[in-house]
């Protein structure tokens, strides 16, 4: 019996736009979860930096987040953050793209496309909380149990975190992004590029997807107004690129390392002796558990000094120590990248470090005094992070100052939105304070008490 095409039943319709949905733009109740990496964010960083200062805005209050998803997109949630899947940064092999893209959300970010209703904040909120609380994850090679681990945490981001455009906000978020790279005198081909990209990808099905359900509508129309306003433009990529281009390698390097299959990386990567190919050899044998290879070939990169974050070596090698169980072992090598890397590369490295002291169980003074005086430190950085104040309160206990030490329990339970807890634990610190008439003390325990009650 012969067959003849039969057109999509609904049911395959259905299906057919949620799968591409899901390729494009992440549907509803995707499961994403947060990559923490201090050399990876480094590298993001140093791309937006420039762009963020160009819109006039504070880098400090544009935080930009990895997400562990290999779908192609990026988006902005919650106010000035940013977040950028794994799949947009492996996509390309140049930073052209990733600057096009951010300059495109800090676009949104500057045309106030985020002035929302408090839900979208709170969502945003409580996914950095859950993402935070649920510590260090896994990527492919099970779970790890290391502070300073690849991923941390994982949780469920609702779709409705992403903003759903429209061609108006597109165009004014497009023409910003011009702007932006005008401002640092960078092309905008690899935003060019990866809209004609997703434009490919999104035609075969353009009669069945509204594009307006996506969250960043592709149009021909935005390409084209995108071209007609740079194309005059006689702007180079040569002179960034090549302070960009050697981070780039290491960060597609470490994610590769980390995601890809172990025994297919191995395989690939066996017979070559090249600086990158032993950095993702290191990261395959660590996954393995062949802690001593992993070491060596860490140690190979770092004595042949042709490598240009020394401290994220350390660092990493005080990642691979610490999760072989050799915490105290760990320490010598956080120590190394602390000392390396500025403060605001560093502060992963010295939660860390806290991490290690107190699995080491170290009781002696000078050294938690120290772990204490890192963690302070990498509070200005990491103050939403409530595993920092979690290492605080085990800390401050340890050094017999309980009344902090419950203001520490406070800030972290306040931070997973645990009001009851929180207020219960500034209730302790301020009766403490109270009864040592500390009376800087009793005044943030009762500022804390406060914002318990009004976050109730």
């Amino acid at each position: 019996m012969s067959q003849k095409f039969m057109p999509f039943s609904l049911s395959m319709r259905i299906l057919l736009i949620f799968i591409i949905l899901c390729f494009l733009s992440k549907a509803a109740f995707a499961n994403i979860s947060l990559i923490r990496d201090s050399e990876i964010e480094s590298f993001l960083q140093q791309l937006s930096d420039p762009l963020i200062k160009a819109a006039n805005l504070q880098q400090r209050d544009v935080k930009i987040y990895i997400v562990n998803d290999d779908s192609i997109n990026a988006f902005v949630a919650g106010g000035q953050n940013i977040f950028i899947n794994t799949g947009l940064i492996q996509k390309f092999t140049t930073p052209d793209a990733l600057i096009g893209v951010i300059a495109h959300e800090i676009g949104h970010i500057k045309a106030g496309h985020l002035v929302r209703a408090s839900e979208g904040l709170n969502d945003a909120k409580k996914t950095l909380i859950l993402s935070y609380l649920l510590g260090v994850g896994a990527i492919a090679a099970g779970s790890y149990d290391g502070g300073s681990a690849l991923i941390m945490g994982g949780t469920h981001v609702a779709s409705r975190m992403q903003q759903k455009y429209t061609r108006t906000q597109e165009e004014a978020a497009d023409q910003y992004a011009i702007k932006f790279l005008d401002k640092i005198n960078y092309p905008a081909t690899g935003l060019i590029n990866l809209l004609q990209y997703f434009a490919s990808e999104f035609r075969p099905y353009a009669d069945i997807i509204d594009e307006y359900a996506l969250s960043h509508p592709i149009s021909q129309k935005r390409i084209g107004l995108i071209k007609e306003r740079s194309n005059s433009k006689s702007f180079s990529n040569i002179a960034l690129n090549q302070i960009l281009q050697p981070k780039m390698n290491v960060a597609l390097a470490k994610l590769e390392g980390f995601t890809a299959d172990v025994d297919f990386l191995l395989e690939k990567y066996q017979a070559s002796d090249d600086n990158i190919s032993k950095y993702i050899l290191a990261i395959s044998n660590h996954r393995r558990g062949n802690i001593k290879q992993a070491i060596s070939l860490l140690n190979e990169i770092i004595e042949s000094k042709n490598y240009f974050d020394l401290g994220f070596l350390y660092e990493l090698r005080g990642q691979f120590l610490f999760e072989a169980g050799m915490s105290k072992e760990s320490l010598i090598s956080y120590s190394k990248a602390i000392k390396i890397l500025s403060d605001d590369n560093s502060s992963l490295a010295k939660i860390s470090f806290a991490d290690a002291i107190l699995a080491s169980n170290i009781l002696d003074q000078k050294l938690l005094e120290l772990t204490l005086s890192y963690l302070l430190q990498a509070k200005y950085y990491e103050d939403f992070n409530p595993q920092l104040y979690l290492k605080l309160a085990k800390i401050y206990n340890k050094i017999n100052k309980e009344g902090e030490s419950y203001l520490a329990l406070a800030n972290y339970n306040l931070l997973l939105e645990e009001q009851d807890k929180a207020k219960k634990y500034a209730s302790k610190a301020k009766e403490i304070y109270k009864a040592n008439n500390n009376k800087s003390g009793l005044l943030r325990a009762d500022d804390m008490l406060k914002i318990s009650i009004e976050e109730d």
